[in-house]
């Protein structure tokens, strides 16, 4: 071996070591190595290389993830250090890439084609069109391993025509383009494969070349699919008959010895038919009219591979799809055909209800993985379950045939409540599916933040909620049922707009109590309940439904049973837990003083130990959401408390800088943002001596601590700034603007810096520092405007005039070069002016634009030359930005309680605390009204 790849591969290995050390040193060594030319070429070489297959898949993985970053660069990863790679090397890379993924075992392959993708998405087809000819004389070939890699490498690049709207006009020339290249080598490939199937499928023959060979066909019909995804082409529809026989085919084989041992392992048959049915079900959704003459024909194979159907796991996709498939054709033109004598009978009975009842595998669920459960059950992530793709063609049904499938699953339901009776113990599993029926089959409407809107006449609910789920809820047994009682937790969850107040508010004692249910999924359930129901609003009036009274009597025991959660199994970080805490704090306010001190012990204790080793993305968000809002809420109750916050709070904010746990940087910066602007000058101490860390490169280079780090030195240059002058920071402070302004994706941010300079500091302070500054500022206006820099310099520049007046600003920019300031107006503020958006941001440049008008020497409308014009034209471009279509935000509403329901923890990009949000001071707050200022300066002039 070449020792520069020998020497990569001992570097590879050591990121398979066991020892944490040794990991990171490897991974350091990587770093460094990547930035050198032709290190993407050498990484890719050692993955073709015969050494241990673990090493392979490393270095493929570590390709890929290059690939990612360096292919084409965000601006943000420009930030962060990475570098396009050469064109050369790119180049290099395409003509081996495709021979390299083909020759490489499985597992090292899957990574290769995945960059291969991530290529493709930028380069294909214009920029690499060599790779349809080389995937299609591959292609030429006996051996079906090989067919199969070039399919899998196919069907990857072809995967992005997937949900892609018609529209796209410049996607769809790509696609015919794939279409007129790859469909006739497919259908000629498909041909041998075919004509292989009869010997390969006759009794007696191994059965491993015909898992090879049904591996090859899934994949035509795979890419079939792509190549359908945005409609039938003159092409497609041409040969549609051809794919329809081989599919049918397919769909009707039947052979038991390909089937797999493991229940929970999809067998090479059943991943046949599952691309079948979803083809199948593409082609209907697309073209009705097209497929109508293979619809009976498939409609009846389908159903007949339903009735074959097993609960095994292996078989999930196969169900959901042909049960997709047919409620594709209960929403079209063809739902007639399920008004044959009994259709509707037997496709409730033999398919809906069987495939609405828990599973085994659910219950093991509930038990084994309740975070999965969860995501699948409560959060909408059961978009791949066998129940949901149940309940969404009950639903088809209904909207086709209201009467009747009302009429037997009202059946069904008093059918399984009456086994249930006749047998609790035994039968709770029916009762399950009835309150499951009823919770997924009434709902009509519905929204994120109210739960169900509207809702089917198939029960009443209220009667429904007090005969069979207040029960469960109120059953003192915590731990008895815990399925059931999770249904009806999710029950109330799911009504709770379209339940009285008072029912709702008879449930609240039994969540709490359900808090100490030793099932995860009971307790997270009860947490997710109490939260939803506490940001409940009156779609009317916007006001919350339940008020801070409503949850008096039950705060304390309700905190202490949330906080108690975490101990309990499964919950140690439980996000559905800490959101409910930040709910109730936020929900009560500054009434939250009395048990302020107890919630805060508690939460700064997590903070110490999540800080070892953070797992949970969503819960250390809301665990910072938290402290946020106890420390907003229990300041406003007093003010003093702001010094027992810090004590509590810097021991956990020390080991997250000490330790640099990168995840919260972002979190405790806007924390310490929070606590500075709480305080009132003169800062302590301790926080002057965390400034000069915090102009840190290291800190900077990571693009999700950018806007918090620039507004805790916003806050610093507020409430610290003859300390920053005085200590000698103010270079460094405006060194991060010149690199914050030189990044289009961060210049915004440096501009914050510099206005927070403006306001906070007296100009002899930063004088000497403008020029250049200035320079910077036209070095960028000059080499990549962008409309958001020049909003965001005029909104300097007028800040600038507002603060010092217009003669200061013109006399500094004529030390850059002498009338710049007139040449800046015409050039930059005119055509900006009507792009100024927000009421603050109108309110500066309109009241920078009058003293302009009216204060700035030799500027006037009976200036010479140029300067009369210039003069009138800032006039009007005032004038028709006050009178015009400006900002709503002064008209007094008020904003919303931020929802949490989006949340999704921490990003690369930036995790923003709501309740940390800045206090936003008003600008110019001596002038209330901007137009009425602007009306008496042009009276004045006027007059």
């Amino acid at each position: 071996m070449d020792p520069e790849l020998q020497q990569l591969a001992t570097v590879f290995q050591a990121t398979l070591s066991p020892e944490k050390d040794a990991i990171k040193a490897a991974e350091q060594q990587l770093k460094a190595a990547a930035q050198q030319p032709g290190y993407c070429i050498k990484v890719l070489k050692l993955t073709a290389t015969p050494i241990d297959d673990a090493i392979r898949q490393s270095a493929a993985v570590n390709f890929k993830n290059v690939i990612k970053y360096r292919w084409v660069p965000s601006e943000a990863d420009l930030y962060g250090g990475a570098q396009p790679l050469p064109d050369a090397e790119k180049a290099q890379i395409k003509q081996l890439l495709l021979s390299v993924t083909l020759g490489s075992p499985h597992r090292v392959a899957a990574q290769l084609s995945e960059a291969l993708s991530i290529i493709c998405g930028y380069d294909f087809p214009a920029k690499w069109p060599e790779l349809l000819p080389e995937l299609v004389s591959k292609l030429a070939t006996e051996d079906l391993s090989h067919i199969k890699g070039v399919l899998q490498v196919a069907n990857n690049v072809f995967k992005r025509f997937r949900g892609q709207p018609s529209s796209n006009n410049v996607l769809a020339q790509e696609l015919d383009m794939c279409q007129q290249a790859f469909l006739r080598p497919l259908q000629e490939t498909h041909t041998r494969l075919a004509g292989l199937f009869p010997a390969a499928s006759a009794p007696g023959a191994p059965l491993e070349p015909l898992r090879q060979l049904l591996g090859c066909m899934r994949l035509s019909f795979r890419i079939v699919y792509s190549l359908c995804s945005m409609g039938l082409s003159d092409a497609t529809e041409g040969e549609l008959g051809f794919w329809m026989d081989g599919m049918h085919t397919c769909l009707t084989y039947e052979n038991p010895g390909l089937e797999e041992a493991d229940p929970e392992k999809e067998s090479v048959l059943d991943g046949v038919k599952t691309a079948v049915c979803q083809t199948v079900d593409l082609l209907l959704e697309i073209d009705e009219d097209t497929f109508k003459p293979y619809l009976q024909r498939f409609a009846a194979s389908v159903w007949g591979v339903l009735m074959k159907v097993s609960h095994k796991p292996g078989q999930d996709n196969l169900a959901m799809a042909a049960i997709k498939f047919l409620n594709t054709i209960a929403k079209g033109v063809f739902a007639n055909l399920f008004q044959a004598d009994g259709a509707l009978q037997q496709i409730c009975e033999s398919v809906i209800v069987p495939n609405l009842r828990v599973r085994p595998e659910d219950e093991e669920m509930f038990e084994m993985n309740p975070t999965e459960y969860i995501r699948r059950d409560a959060e909408g992530g059961d978009s791949d379950t066998r129940r949901r793709a149940a309940a969404d063609l009950v639903r088809s049904l209904t909207d086709r045939f209201p009467a009747e499938v009302s009429r037997l699953f009202t059946g069904y339901i008093s059918a399984a409540l009456a086994d249930y009776a006749a047998a609790p113990a035994a039968a709770w599993r029916s009762k399950d599916c009835a309150i499951y029926m009823v919770t997924a089959l009434s709902v009509k409407g519905r929204t994120a933040a109210h739960g169900a809107t509207s809702t089917t006449q198939l029960v009443n609910l209220l009667d429904f909620y007090s005969a069979q789920v207040l029960p469960e809820l109120q059953s003192p047994k915590l731990n008895d049922n815990p399925l059931l009682k999770a249904d009806a937790i999710k029950f109330v969850t799911t009504f709770r707009s379209m339940l009285p107040k008072e029912a709702c508010l008879a449930a609240v004692p039994c969540l709490v109590n359900l808090l100490g249910s030793e099932y995860c999924v009971v307790h997270s359930y009860a947490a997710i309940c109490l939260e939803r129901l506490l940001c409940l609003k009156d779609p009317a009036t916007r006001a919350n439904r339940f008020t801070a009274a409503d949850l008096g009597p039950h705060l304390q025991a309700l905190l202490e049973k949330l906080f108690a959660g975490f101990k309990l199994p499964d919950s140690g970080e439980n996000e559905y837990l800490m959101k409910a805490i930040m709910r109730v704090i936020v929900f009560v306010g500054p009434a939250i003083a009395p048990v302020s001190a107890v919630c805060l012990q508690r939460l700064a204790a997590m903070l110490v130990e999540v800080c070892k080793n953070p797992r949970n993305p969503s819960f250390n968000h809301y665990l910072f959401e938290s402290v946020a809002a106890l420390i907003r809420h229990g300041t406003a109750a007093s003010a003093a408390a702001v010094t027992d916050y810090e004590q509590a709070l810097f021991p956990a904010f020390e080991l997250v800088l000490q330790q640099d746990v990168q995840e919260f940087h972002p979190y405790v910066f806007q924390i310490f943002s929070q606590l500075i602007e709480l305080r009132p000058a003169p800062l302590p101490q301790l926080y002057l001596a965390i400034f000069p860390p915090l102009l840190s490169p290291v800190f900077w280079e990571r693009s999700g601590n950018v806007p918090a780090l620039v507004r805790l030195l916003q806050a610093y240059l507020t409430k610290a700034g003859a300390e920053v002058v005085a200590g000698g920071h103010l270079v460094a402070v405006l060194g991060v603007f010149q690199k914050l302004l030189s990044s289009k994706a961060h210049d915004h941010e440096g501009f914050y810096i510099v206005n927070a300079i403006v306001e906070s500091l007296p100009l002899p302070a930063y004088a000497a520092y403008l020029p250049s500054i200035w320079t910077l500022m036209f070095h960028r206006l000059s080499s990549s405007k962008t409309p958001k820099f020049c909003r965001f310099f005029t909104v300097f520049l007028a800040l600038f005039i507002c603060k010092h007046g217009p003669a200061a600003a013109a006399e500094q920019l004529d030390k850059v070069q002498p009338g710049i300031l007139f040449m800046l107006l015409g050039q930059v503020w005119l055509p900006t002016l009507p792009g100024v958006d927000g009421p603050e941001e109108e309110k500066l440049v309109a009241v920078a634009g009058a003293r302009l008008l009216t204060e700035l020497p030799g500027f006037s409308a009976a200036a010479p030359g140029d300067r009369g014009a210039l003069w009138a034209a800032l006039r009007k471009g005032v004038v028709d930005k006050l009178s015009g279509g400006g900002s709503n935000g002064g008209s007094g509403q008020e904003d919303e309680e931020p929802d949490f329901e989006e949340m999704q923890g921490y990003t690369a990009a930036y995790a923003k605390l709501a309740n940390a949000a800045k206090a936003e001071r008003p600008v110019l707050g001596e002038i209330p009204d901007p137009k009425q200022y602007v009306e008496a300066a042009l009276a004045r002039v006027g007059a």
